[in-house]
């Protein structure tokens, strides 16, 4: 059997945190919290994330019906998370525009029609002693998914991140410490 068992992954544990377009990232060997710009969602679905994909396809054939070529267009990535804690950075997410204020220790949500707002993202997953670093420059929370209240469900905030591709057609950055994916 050709393969070798060291080289899949099971990613144990995840973070994602945010921060606004352009912010400093660490250094890979530094925490994510020595940075202030970068702010933690929290605690994340056991679910992990997904990533999608999406794009139009054309294939063109010769006489005959023979494939001669595929064009691609309109690819689009994105990532879903679903996020446990209904936290300030969550509601920053999920109803960008909205404010918060406390007085008398009441707070007072103002939630108002989202408006766009594009941010930068890191997901931060481990296996063992490997990590991996998914550094998204520009993506954008386009979908939060149905909100659950009440009390046989937890509330959780299913977020869409899109991600929108740099001038150079970047998506993201991987960043890891895994000798298998190393370059010779």
């Amino acid at each position: 059997m050709a393969g070798d068992i060291a080289n899949p992954r099971l990613w144990t544990g995840a973070d994602l945190w945010t921060a606004a377009v352009a912010s400093t990232l660490p250094d890979f060997d530094a925490s994510m919290t020595t940075v202030p710009a970068w702010k933690a969602v929290g605690l994340l679905s056991e679910d992990g994330a997904s990533e999608s994909r999406d794009e139009d396809t054309n294939d063109f054939y010769a006489w005959g019906g023979r494939l001669i070529r595929t064009t691609r267009s309109k690819h689009k990535r994105s990532i879903k998370v679903t996020c446990l804690e209904d936290n300030l950075v969550v509601f920053g997410l999920t109803s960008p525009g909205s404010t918060v204020a406390t007085a008398d220790g009441v707070n007072t949500r103002t939630v108002k029609v989202p408006k766009s707002e594009k941010r930068a993202f890191v997901l931060e997953m481990v296996d063992g002693d490997i990590k991996r670093r998914r550094h998204i420059p520009t993506g954008e929370v386009t979908e939060v998914g149905e909100v659950t209240l009440g009390e046989s469900d937890l509330q959780a905030f299913e977020l869409t991140i899109t991600i929108y591709p740099a001038s150079d057609d970047t998506l993201y950055l991987d960043y890891d410490n895994d000798p298998q994916g190393a370059a010779a």
